[in-house]
């Protein structure tokens, strides 16, 4: 009986979310809830619907985020403008 709990055990923490309120992907990813509704809408971030409620794709939030420029990249980037611009 025992290792019957450990396997069901080991299963539900393989479970992976497949979906997020817009609440839940705004905790997890530090967006406004707007910002979420607007990428939703403009078809960046994958949703299905259940009745007025948004499912956002769980998948396709993680691939926007990552696709986010890290720090780094953002200073470099303001770096590179700031010297072309005087050039």
């Amino acid at each position: 009986m025992s290792s019957d709990r450990a396997r069901a055990s080991d299963d539900s923490e393989r479970i992976q979310q497949i979906s997020y309120s817009v609440a839940q992907a705004h905790t997890a990813t530090g967006l406004s809830e707007s910002t979420l509704r607007r990428l939703v809408r403009e078809g960046q971030i994958a949703a299905r619907y259940y009745g007025a409620k948004i499912l956002i794709d769980a998948e396709s939030l993680r691939r926007y985020y990552e696709s986010l420029p890290s720090e780094r990249q953002v200073d470099r980037d303001c770096a590179a403008n700031r010297l072309s611009t005087f050039e």
